[in-house]
């Protein structure tokens, strides 16, 4: 009996780490989902928003602000700067094709990096979390913070849900996505569309990175990680919904969440990426191609 208590405690744990880990992962896909999705526009330097976002929480929480209101202040900033390098980087590569934005992208990801670390340093920072310990369960403690920002990540992407679905924002953005030229032609501003998609997508981004600050340590380097996860979600999911981003994010985020408990996260790491390549040779789409139907309601 206690040889099976012992490995429902640990069990559970896990559970509630890549539980933890996916909701995470699937706010910056779903960032990343609705630039791509919407604009077409492959966007390398979303992992550098999602380091902007730790960084403003980080700068603004030793300056003695409210760590809560922070959490909204890097959703706000990254978002505001989403929409500059819309206007002024991304909005005038459109029609020089998907490789020109990529490699601008690209350029201003190293450009973030260095800019942060010149400006900060390479120094790890680290954010205190605004709660210490948590409940205990099976001998395995869960952290309070840990606990909250898992259902607030969960609650933000049910309210991205709710706006695509069930606001004029979200008809007009999903018009947008299924086909541009018709939804310019039915008098959809397009541009503003684009201008907007791509702050919503860089602010949960920012989000993300901020809730995801006390969890992790913070330097100029670390959204690399994350960019190429949810580069992975994007391919496992499809040009369905955000729900197959959701979803994709539960297959990468679980995975390599698991496997890393098991063995380690170099195997993880290795075992992710083969299955992506699998998939991409069984489903060039994505495994949730079918639901893009679903934008069209």
């Amino acid at each position: 009996m206690m040889f099976a208590a012992v490995n429902t405690g640990l069990l559970l744990k896990q559970l509630f780490n890549a539980t933890s880990a996916v909701s995470l992962l699937a706010l910056v896909a779903i960032g990343l989902f609705i630039i791509f999705g919407m604009m077409k526009v492959i966007n390398m330097a979303h992992g550098e928003l999602f380091m902007l976002g730790a960084y403003t929480m980080w700068w603004l929480l030793a300056r003695g602000i409210n760590f809560w209101l922070n959490l909204l202040a890097a959703a706000l900033v990254v978002g505001l700067f989403g929409v500059i390098v819309e206007r002024l980087i991304v909005q005038r590569l459109y029609v020089r094709g998907d490789l020109s934005t990529l490699l601008a992208t690209f350029g201003l990801s190293i450009l973030l990096q260095r800019g942060v670390a010149i400006a900060f340093g390479d120094r790890p920072q680290f954010v205190t979390s605004p709660f210490t310990g948590g409940p205990t369960l099976l001998g395995n403690t869960y952290p309070t913070y840990q606990i909250i920002a898992t259902v607030l990540a969960f609650a933000v992407i049910a309210a991205v849900v709710v706006l695509f679905l069930k606001t004029d924002f979200g008809l007009r953005a999903r018009a947008t996505i299924v086909n541009p030229a018709m939804a310019a032609a039915l008098a959809v501003n397009t541009v503003r569309m684009n201008a907007l998609s791509f702050a919503l997508g860089s602010a949960l981004a920012g989000f993300a990175g901020a809730l995801a600050a006390p969890l992790v340590s913070v330097v100029p380097a670390m959204g690399l990680d994350w960019v190429i996860r949810a580069f992975l979600v994007v391919i496992v999911a499809g040009a369905g919904s955000i729900w197959a981003a959701a979803g994709g994010a539960a297959i990468v985020g679980g995975w390599e969440a698991g496997f890393t408990a098991i063995y380690d996260a170099t195997y993880a790491q290795i075992t992710v990426l083969a299955i992506v390549w699998a998939l991409v040779l069984l489903r060039p789409r994505g495994l949730f191609s079918g639901t893009g139907r679903r934008w069209r309601r």
